[in-house]
């Protein structure tokens, strides 16, 4: 059966637009990339141009009755606004992670998502990679036995900024609300957390702004050793109880001057550590009994492969299914940081109030001698 590519645009031209314009040319038939916009209107025309692709306004995007997914890839103090105006023109939205800046507009937007039938998407999708779905093959197969037990760190540095063009460019959105490493980095390990071990049903926890105030360090920016502020929580420290029972405790801060990154699910009768869920096709090592091997991955889509999830969405429209990417995990998501915030204020712990259906895995049924997209449409 041959399906009917999903006429798709890009809102959003910044640094993160390139990976995902190249692979929904490249990668994905079922998307049809039409356009892009942006603010600024040099980002789009550059894009526009690279990339065979209309420069179109927001607007135009909005009102093109052709245009059936819009792909937001805007700074996230942007993000709210951008998805409520793309689902009120009844289109399917992905939208890079969070949602939104605030729990309230989460709810009023995945509430908006059901009311206009359209699907709303949140990033990350690296859990549709290789490696993330090589893992989920293991557990659901009972090689490590009961989930028992995650830990999971990420110490990494986000640097200064260091040049009034960067900071025009980049707008350094990590040190604005929606976009500290909890929130930039952090969805990256929830939703791997949530691909094997579904919804967090408990969190407690401390988050804090280590240095509000910090200096503009390099001599050539215009605003040298004037004082910026940092208006996000930078480090987070918190335990989580799955509804199924699996403790993790999660710790991520973006306060240090070297990367140190750890993944690992203990279970009763081994220990998977993976590697970073930012990336699509790291390393898997299964230990049991003492010794650790290096297990081959069983999926594709080991490269850099942003937009997978934007093409299992289109699929998914096309064959009448969910995604596997929903709006619900994405809202779960936001409220598992929100919720350690919380903690912080009253030092209580907190009992989440959303969920979301756990994704079903990509089958590995279909990859020999076929398309490795094809497997996208399979539940």
């Amino acid at each position: 059966m041959r399906f009917q590519p999903v006429k798709t645009a890009v809102i959003g031209c910044g640094m993160i637009s390139d990976i995902y314009l190249h692979n929904l040319k490249e990668t994905f038939s079922i998307i049809d990339l039409v356009g892009c916009a942006d603010q600024v209107e040099e980002k789009a025309r550059r894009q526009a141009e690279k990339y065979e692709l209309r420069q179109m306004t927001t607007e135009e995007i909005l009102s093109d009755p052709s245009i059936e997914l819009v792909l937001n890839l805007t700074y996230p103090a942007s993000h709210y606004e951008i998805n409520r105006r793309i689902l009120e023109a009844g289109k399917h939205c992905y939208c890079e992670k969070m949602m939104a800046d605030t729990l309230e507009q989460a709810r009023e937007l995945t509430a908006l998502s059901h009311e206009m039938g359209v699907f709303f998407a949140v990033a990350p999708d690296t859990f549709l990679g290789a490696s993330q779905q090589t893992a989920r093959l293991l557990v659901d197969r009972g090689m490590i036995g009961q989930p028992i037990q995650a830990v999971v760190t990420l110490c990494r540095e986000y640097q200064m900024i260091k040049s009034t063009e960067d900071d025009a460019w980049r707008k350094f959105s990590v040190m604005y609300p929606g976009g500290g490493i909890p929130y930039d980095m952090g969805g990256y390990y929830l939703h791997q957390l949530f691909n094997l071990l579904g919804p967090v049903s408990d969190v407690c926890g401390f988050a804090y702004t280590r240095r509000e105030k910090r200096p503009y360090l390099n001599p050539r920016h215009e605003r040298f050793n004037d004082g910026f502020q940092v208006d996000t929580p930078n480090t987070l420290s918190a335990s989580l109880r799955f509804c199924d029972g699996t403790l993790c405790t999660l710790a991520i801060s973006s306060e240090y001057t070297s990367y140190e990154q750890r993944f690992e699910l203990l279970g009763s009768e081994g220990l998977l550590t993976m590697g970073d869920p930012n990336n699509f096709g790291d390393k898997l090592y299964l230990k049991k009994r003492g010794e650790a091997l290096e297990f081959p991955l069983s999926h594709p889509y080991a490269e850099n492969s942003r937009g997978i999830g934007a093409a299992d969405m289109a699929w998914a429209i096309r064959t009448h299914r969910s995604p596997r990417l929903s709006c619900e995990m994405g809202l779960h998501a936001l409220e598992v940081i929100e919720a350690i915030r919380g903690c912080t204020e009253d030092g209580r712990t907190r009992k989440l109030e959303t969920a979301f259906a756990r994704p079903a895995p990509i089958s590995t049924e279909y990859y020999t001698g076929a398309s490795q997209e094809r497997s996208l449409y399979l539940l």
